[in-house]
């Protein structure tokens, strides 16, 4: 009797368990269905002061998630969400505008309890005017360079075209772009707006072209009719048939917004987003490094012939003069028989800076592989502390540089040899040798040098011959960088020996003796490739880019592309390559970004749609027609 009374406890209590009961059937994947919304969607509201509350309610357990990443049009700042059971809660703190239609977009916020399978891109419209506007403006937003869709930019739309630099003006619409670079601001007062992106992440919708990639429209785009898609509806509570109209929606949404990207790209309703150019801001950061070595990072790249770099002493030298002279004309005062002792400082107290050391100084500027990182080499290697003015056209910046030995800390000396690398290991016959060194050149004598010629016969062997040095051409082209050049034989190879007395350093230091040897391939190892361009704009120039293939897209070849759109490359290192076409509208021979107060917008670029694999003696033959 006792065992059946515990087996019927143990029923009990298992028929009571949270959640237990039959199991099986469909799994529920759909999101949760919207069942009312007060005030409902549409609402007119006329009370602007708020706080304004709505309550969104729904078929099932709700979870809020990423609420950062809600978006309100226009733009709103003190707004609360809160998620409990089966409603999302929005408490809106601020003044509204009058007469305008406001959206919230939850984008991916609002999930199920269960399943977190958020309800895609709803939004919720009230309006404080007499009606609901309906007007849109849809786009997609690319990187200018790289021609990839830029996700999570902040898109702004100005009824009249803002003024100034940076933008400060709170826009009168926003969106935000997703991972697809695609955006749509809906529910807007039907007109025309300027856009402005910025490729921010603190969503302030202020931009700031010294940290954030912008991009911008020429001219102002008109709003067209905003038509909400018509999708099925998911029936609240009948679960078995909810998974296969979620599926049903949500291949709908994702025709509706590829056919919508496909439509904006046919269109040409793109932008392109750039780093903007300012010549009044273009030092970045400025340090030194250590011992007769600064350096110098840039917001972009810079036209080297418009610099100029002055040395100064430090402020705080200055300082110390100054309170010097104050106090030597102290000492000449009396007061009461007694000296002005209103400075306590002594002459003992003194070591005086030589203000006049930047009459001796000597300087390189050398620019670095990244176009946004220079090297300054200077001889005074005493310097604990200078100033640093660099000029750029009409512009300039000053930078107070200071040592860690005058800030306390003990300066590591300069230990760097004077080398020298030589490259590439494989040359090219019409190319020149790269001689690159750690520290600017001040001193050659490359009749030093020696260069020999090795051919190798059918049988293996080796006859070396010594190049005359005088048929070499040495030529400097930075501080710290020279090529060599020579009519190189295809299918030899030469050794370059450069003893310690060839170059010497603005320290006096010689070269650490270097030995490198190249190779020249014969020209039956080299492919042909033919190319024509057809589509373009006759009146432009274009450059087009011979490439490697892969994301960093090095550049092989590079030059003007005619008129006629054909080129022809005889010599072609067995790979895969690919091209790049630049429409060059200022015709200095590289890409260049945009300039936001100038009204100039990045220079476009072209991807050619293959990969084309070259080979060894064998010509390859394209057309390339331009969208």
């Amino acid at each position: 009797m006792l065992g059946m009374f515990m087996v019927f406890l143990c029923m009990l209590a298992s028929c009571a368990r949270y959640g237990a009961g039959p199991t099986g059937g469909p799994k529920d994947l759909a999101p949760p269905v919207l069942l009312s919304a007060m005030p409902a969607e549409g609402h007119l509201l006329h009370d602007l002061n708020g706080p304004t509350e709505i309550a969104l309610n729904f078929d099932e357990y709700v979870v809020l998630t990423g609420t950062e990443n809600v978006i309100t049009s226009p733009p709103l700042t003190k707004v609360a969400y809160t998620g409990h059971l089966k409603q999302v809660k929005v408490v809106i703190e601020d003044t509204l505008l009058p007469d305008r239609t406001y959206s919230i977009n939850f984008n991916d916020a609002i999930g199920d309890l269960h399943e977190s399978t958020p309800l895609r891109g709803y939004t919720y419209f009230f309006s404080t005017g007499d009606k609901v506007d309906s007007g849109r403006i849809d786009g997609v937003v690319k990187d200018a360079f790289t021609l990839e869709k830029v996700a999570g930019a902040s898109v702004m739309f100005y009824g009249l075209c803002p003024e100034g630099y940076p933008v400060r003006k709170q826009p009168d619409y926003v969106a935000v772009t997703d991972t697809g670079g695609y955006f749509q601001c809906q529910y807007m007062a039907k007109g025309c707006y300027y856009l402005i992106v910025a490729a921010e992440e603190s969503r302030d919708y202020q931009l700031d072209p010294t940290q954030e990639k912008m991009a911008y429209t020429s001219g102002c785009w008109k709003t067209q009719d905003y038509r909400p898609p018509v999708l099925f509806q998911k029936r609240a509570g009948v679960k078995e048939s909810d998974t296969a109209m979620w599926r049903v929606n949500d291949s709908l949404y994702r025709m509706e917004r590829d056919y919508k990207i496909q439509s904006v790209q046919k269109e040409d309703r793109c932008l392109y987003i750039y780093q903007d150019r300012l010549d009044s801001v273009f030092l970045k950061e400025a340090k030194l490094d250590k011992a007769g070595e600064i350096t110098l990072n840039w917001y972009y790249a810079l036209d080297q012939d418009s610099l100029r770099l002055e040395f100064l002493p430090a402020y705080s030298d200055f300082e110390m003069v100054r309170q010097w002279e104050a106090m030597q004309a102290d000492s000449n005062r009396q007061e009461d028989g007694r000296r002005n002792r209103r400075n306590r400082l002594t002459e003992e107290d003194f070591e005086l800076p030589d203000l006049t050391w930047p009459s001796y100084l000597r300087y390189a500027y050398v620019p670095q592989a990244d176009p946004l990182v220079s090297k300054v080499y200077f001889n005074n290697l005493a310097l604990d502390a200078l100033r640093l003015v660099i000029r750029y056209k009409s512009f300039a910046d000053t930078a107070e540089l200071m040592s860690a030995s005058s800030s306390g800390k003990k300066t590591a000396p300069d230990t760097a040899s004077f080398r020298l690398s030589m490259s590439p290991s494989t040359l090219f016959f019409e190319d020149s040798m790269l001689l690159s060194f750690n520290f600017p050149v001040v001193g050659e004598d490359w009749s030093k040098a020696r260069v020999l010629e090795i051919a190798v016969d059918e049988e293996g062997k080796r006859d070396t011959v010594e190049v005359a040095i005088s048929n070499t051409c040495l030529k400097k082209i930075y501080p710290n960088r020279y090529c060599l050049a020579y009519a190189w034989k295809p299918g030899r190879e030469y050794s370059v020996f450069v003893p310690s007395a060839c170059f010497t350093d603005y320290f006096g230091r010689l070269v650490d003796t270097s030995f490198s040897t190249v190779r020249v391939p014969s020209l039956e190892t080299y492919g042909q490739v033919g190319l024509r361009v057809q589509g373009m704009d006759t009146s432009a120039r274009y450059l087009i880019q011979m490439v490697a293939s892969g994301q960093d897209r090095t550049v092989i070849f590079s030059d003007e592309l005619p008129k006629d759109g054909r080129m022809d490359y005889p010599y072609v290192s067995p790979g895969n390559i690919s091209f790049v076409l630049i429409r060059d509208d200022n015709r200095n021979g590289v890409w260049d970004g945009g300039i936001y107060l100038d009204r100039i917008q990045p220079e476009r670029r072209w991807f050619f749609p293959k990969t084309l694999q070259v080979e060894a003696d064998w010509r390859i033959e394209e057309t390339w027609q331009l969208k």
